[in-house]
């Protein structure tokens, strides 16, 4: 089954994920990981009056706040069980990337990469990302969740895969678009691995469209995954013929990620090559589409 969804609205609408990878579709997990993104969708709308950063920042404060997802409270650990996590925030408005990267101790990423907008300086690391989250009063804290400390300890035994990035893409009807990522990356990877969250292959917005990616990092960056549907919109293909070019070259390099979409007209995209990718397409109104309906499909 190819996982390649389009659609248009004419009201604000928002797409969230909660990461591609091996996931089962026919378990509970389906269920409740759609229902979390449908119920996290709907929160943030609710800010669609002070603009659509808030929108955006509301939805991936409360992925990370989250154990079910692998960003910010609930994120993998590295080889050396630390987690060290990734964030980007870019907005349509000023095509200005913020990003902070591999950061440990800092639960809310995406808070530090929304503030970094503002900066001279909007992408960090360690120490001036820990340094800068302390002068402005950002929880700096452990963010080791116990089942993730299981998970790191069973992969010291049999180094099974597990977890994946969150993102979020928002549009208004006056045409703002804003795209957001937050991950606390692969899992058991070597301490200091970049993820693609925290660049312009993972998370990308301009005034054409807003998309952030999923799923294997190495592959995302690779293929430049959402600054290339990002420019082939920009220069003049539809959304729709965009992401089905770059759906085919992936499926052809048996790239295992995905991407949530939206142009500056409302049209929406969502596309996956592994075989999951949890996801929630919402308006103020309406679930236009979820992971939960796409799996209950599947035979």
């Amino acid at each position: 089954m190819k996982h390649f969804y389009c659609g248009e609205s004419k009201s604000p609408i928002i797409i969230l994920h909660g990461g591609a990878g091996p996931q089962d579709p026919k378990t509970e997990i389906v269920e409740q990981t759609t229902k979390d993104l449908v119920d996290f969708a709907n929160s943030s709308l609710k800010n669609t009056g002070d603009g659509a950063m808030s929108v955006v920042a509301e939805a991936l404060l409360l992925l990370e706040k989250s154990s079910c997802f692998n960003a910010g409270y609930g994120s993998a650990l590295q080889a050396d069980g630390v987690a060290r996590l990734s964030a980007s925030i870019m907005s349509g408005d000023t095509q200005k990337f913020s990003a902070v990267a591999s950061v440990p101790y800092l639960t809310h990423p995406s808070k530090l990469a929304i503030t970094l907008q503002d900066k001279r300086s909007r992408v960090l690391t360690i120490p001036g990302a820990e340094l800068l989250a302390r002068e402005l009063g950002l929880e700096v804290s452990s963010s080791l969740d116990e089942r993730r400390v299981e998970t790191w300890v069973q992969k010291l035994k049999d180094s099974v895969d597990m977890g994946d990035t969150v993102g979020c893409v928002y549009w208004h009807n006056n045409s703002q678009l804003i795209a957001g990522s937050s991950t606390g990356g692969r899992g058991f990877e070597r301490p200091g691995r970049i993820s693609d969250s925290a660049t312009v292959a993972g998370n990308y917005c301009s005034k054409f469209l807003a998309v952030t990616a999923t799923g294997i990092g190495e592959e995302i960056v690779d293929d430049a995954v959402c600054a290339k549907l990002e420019t082939r919109v920009r220069d003049g293909m539809s959304l729709k013929e965009a992401a089905a070019k770059t759906f085919e070259e992936a499926l052809e390099k048996k790239r295992q990620y995905g991407w949530i979409a939206i142009d500056q007209e409302g049209n929406w995209n969502v596309a996956f090559t592994s075989k999951g990718m949890s996801f929630a397409v919402c308006t103020a109104d309406d679930t236009i589409l979820s992971w939960a309906q796409v799996a209950g499909k599947i035979d």
